[in-house]
């Protein structure tokens, strides 16, 4: 039964059909599987998408409604505390595209793995302004900050977004991991960041080793 249902699931996502994914996920949970086990069904569907977006059967609507379909799958998966009850997360991590690249599927699996595992993610979405991180981190102090970029341009606005967090005096209060399909073995040395990560995996693993080695103090998170 759960291997139909995982099919089930994976088919609604990379189609893109909210009633059918979100009624799957349900069923899931309702079987006993895993937050982990649904997310790596919803993550493969995405890579779907993202494949059928470069063979031109999907457009850039389709890939954006994908994103906002994931999350909203992800809220049942993990819900917001309620009033009043303690939330406590690993870390604070701050996420988005950085500017002039739109491209987020990769972006979103990241959110997706760390949200499960019990981080707290502010997400910032794509084309994001350098600008934008700078007053985020202001507002929200997060411990990392994940640049992501597809294109091997976004390299650019990867340094110049650094660059702007080190000028407002915060690169010393965080850490900065690049990720996306931009970042190549040479990344580290044209830009003052942290990590770079090839796989959503090795962002978690990234942030988890960190936190396990006191770098990060678990903390409650809260507005």
């Amino acid at each position: 039964m759960k291997d139909l249902l995982y099919e089930n699931l994976l088919d609604a996502m990379s189609m893109i059909d909210e009633d059918k994914t979100q009624y799957y996920a349900k069923e899931m949970i309702k079987k006993g599987c895993s937050p982990h086990e649904i997310l790596d069904c919803l993550n493969e569907g995405l890579k779907r998408v993202e494949v059928q977006f470069e063979k031109g059967e999907y457009f850039i609507a389709d890939l954006m409604y994908a994103g906002m379909l994931y999350r909203s799958v992800l809220d049942i998966l993990v819900p917001p505390a309620k009033d009043g009850e303690r939330d406590t997360k690993k870390a604070r991590v701050l996420i988005g595209v950085v500017e002039e690249d739109i491209h987020e599927i990769g972006k979103n699996i990241v959110v997706g793995i760390l949200i499960t595992d019990n981080f707290e993610v502010i997400d910032l979405g794509i084309d994001v302004k350098p600008q934008a991180f700078v007053e985020a981190i202001g507002k929200y102090h997060p411990q990392f900050v994940l640049l992501s970029g597809m294109m091997h341009f976004a390299q650019d606005s990867m340094k110049k977004t650094i660059e702007m967090i080190t000028a407002a005096g915060f690169r010393d209060q965080v850490h900065i991991i690049l990720g996306g399909g931009c970042v190549d073995p040479d990344i580290l040395e044209n830009m003052d960041a942290d990590a770079a990560a090839y796989m959503p995996e090795d962002t978690l693993r990234y942030c988890n080793d960190l936190v396990k080695q006191g770098g990060i103090h678990e903390e409650q998170c809260s507005e």
